[in-house]
């Protein structure tokens, strides 16, 4: 089996003290599609 295309662990982004986004991990291999779904001014362009 080969690597995945894509591998984030353990993301965490924090923007003027607050977290906008707290241990995201996960996987995309190659010809995987993934979306990003939330609400407005959830996060989901960072």
């Amino acid at each position: 089996m080969s690597a995945p295309a894509l591998a984030v662990a353990d993301l965490r982004v924090r923007a003027g003290g607050r977290a906008i986004l707290d241990g995201i991990t996960f996987t995309a291999e190659e010809g995987e599609h993934i979306s990003i779904v939330g609400p407005n001014g959830a996060g989901k362009s960072t």
